[in-house]
C-alpha cells in the first residue's frame, strides 16, 4: 500500500513538471552608461585648450540615451592612468584615477560637443612636455564605462600675438603685413584667407569650371627670419577676401610631434581689386604689303592670364600729326594687325597698348615707324 502511494505521488509530480513551461534566464537591468567618447580632438590657443568629440547616441547595452549625460573632463601627464593607482584629491572616486579635473558638463547625446578648457597656470610656463585631455561620461549614479582617446597637447609659454596685422594689393597679389617678431625654430604663421564675394568679369580659370576655392590655409615659414610681410599669389584679384592669422610653435616632445597656436590676429577684410595693367607688348614688327596696300603688324602675345586684348595706335610722321586709335572700338585679339588705311610716300609711327578684364590699360609700347613706297 505504502510502494503504491509513493509511486502515484511520483507520477503527480511528473505530470506537474510536465505541465509547466521554464521562464528565460533573467536579464539584468541595463546600468545606463553611456559609450565611452572615441573621437576626441582638439587645439591648444594660446592659454586654451579647445576640445571637440561626438556624444554617443546608446548606452553600452544599446538603449538610446535620453536627455543630456554628464561629462567630466581632465588632464594628466601621460596616458589613461591604469585603475587602483592613488587618485588625486581633486578627483572624485569615480573618475580616472591621477587625473587632474577640468569640468563637469552636460552635453546632448549623438550630437557634436565642444568644451574650451582654460589651461592650468603651471602647464603655460617652462619646458615644453607632453600633457592629456580626457572626456569620461558618466551615468547619474557616477559611473562610467571608460574614459575617451587621449588628446595631447604641449605645455610651456606659446608663442606671441600676431599685430598691426593689414593687407594691400599689389600685381602679382594681395601683401600681407605684420609686426616681425624674433625668429624660433619651429615658429610658422599661418594665414586663413576666406572668400567673402566674387566681383567683376569671371576669370579664365573661373569661366573653366576651377573657381578659387572658399576657404584656404597659408603658412610663412618664421623659423630663421620675419620680414613682417607675405605676398599670396595664389588668391585672384577683382575677389573680396577676409583674412586671419596666428604664430604656431610646432613641438615635439615625448614623441608627439605637437603646435602651440598663439591668439589670432584681428580679421582684415580686403577688395583686391584688379588695377594693375597689364605688360606692355613688345617685339613689334611693322612690314610693307605693297601688293595688297597695307601695312601689316605683328608683336610678342601678352601672356597676362587676364588679356582682354590689345589697341593700335598711329601718328603720321609724314603730315605730323599726332597719334591715334586706328583699332576701332573694339579690341584687336590676335598678336597682329592690318593698316589698309595709309598713303603711298608717307610713313607712319606705331604702337601697341594691352589691355585686360577690368579695361586697365598698359603703357603703348616703343614707336616702330615704317611706311608704303609710292
Amino acid at each position: 500500500m505504502k510502494r503504491f502511494l509513493w509511486a502515484a505521488s511520483a507520477s503527480f509530480g511528473l505530470i506537474l513538471l510536465a505541465g509547466c513551461g521554464l521562464a528565460a534566464n533573467p536579464q539584468p537591468p541595463t546600468l545606463w552608461l553611456p559609450e565611452p567618447v572615441r573621437d576626441l580632438t582638439g587645439a591648444r590657443v594660446a592659454n586654451q585648450v579647445h576640445l571637440y568629440w561626438t556624444m554617443p547616441k546608446n548606452t553600452t547595452d544599446k538603449v538610446a540615451l535620453k536627455g543630456d549625460q554628464a561629462a567630466h573632463i581632465c588632464w594628466t601627464s601621460g596616458a589613461a592612468p591604469a585603475p587602483g593607482k592613488s587618485a588625486s584629491a581633486a578627483v572624485p572616486s569615480t573618475g580616472l584615477p591621477g587625473c587632474i579635473a577640468v569640468a563637469d558638463a552636460m552635453f546632448a547625446p549623438a550630437k557634436p560637443a565642444e568644451y574650451v578648457a582654460q589651461l592650468p597656470g603651471g602647464l603655460t610656463s617652462g619646458t615644453p612636455r607632453a600633457v592629456s585631455f580626457f572626456v569620461e561620461l558618466r551615468n547619474r549614479a557616477g559611473k562610467t564605462a571608460g574614459p575617451s582617446n587621449p588628446f595631447w597637447i604641449a605645455t610651456g609659454p606659446g608663442p606671441s600675438a600676431v599685430s598691426d596685422f593689414s593687407v594691400t594689393t599689389q600685381a602679382g597679389g594681395p601683401v600681407l603685413h605684420w609686426q616681425p617678431a624674433a625668429p624660433e625654430p619651429g615658429l610658422v604663421l599661418r594665414i586663413h584667407r576666406t572668400l567673402v564675394t566674387q566681383r567683376g568679369a569671371a576669370k579664365p580659370s573661373e569661366s573653366a569650371g576651377t573657381p578659387p576655392p572658399q576657404e584656404q590655409t597659408l603658412e610663412v615659414e618664421l623659423g630663421a627670419s620675419d620680414s613682417g610681410q607675405a605676398i599670396d599669389r595664389d588668391a585672384a584679384l577683382d575677389h573680396v577676401y577676409r583674412y586671419t592669422a596666428e604664430r604656431v610653435l610646432r613641438v615635439d616632445v615625448d614623441h608627439h610631434a605637437l603646435e602651440i597656436a598663439g591668439p589670432p590676429a584681428q580679421p582684415f577684410t580686403i577688395d583686391a581689386k584688379d588695377i594693375f595693367p597689364p605688360a606692355v607688348p613688345a617685339g613689334l614688327a611693322v612690314v610693307a604689303d605693297e601688293q595688297n596696300h597695307a601695312l601689316d603688324l605683328s608683336w610678342t602675345p601678352d601672356t597676362d592670364p587676364d588679356l582682354a586684348g590689345y589697341v593700335v595706335y598711329r601718328r603720321d610722321v609724314t603730315a605730323g600729326t599726332s597719334a591715334e586709335r586706328i583699332s576701332g572700338k573694339g579690341l584687336v585679339a590676335p598678336p597682329s594687325f592690318e593698316d589698309k588705311a595709309v598713303v603711298a610716300g608717307h610713313r607712319y609711327a606705331y604702337a601697341v597698348s594691352a589691355v585686360d578684364q577690368d579695361g586697365n590699360e598698359s603703357a603703348r609700347c616703343a614707336e616702330v615707324e615704317e611706311g608704303l613706297p609710292q
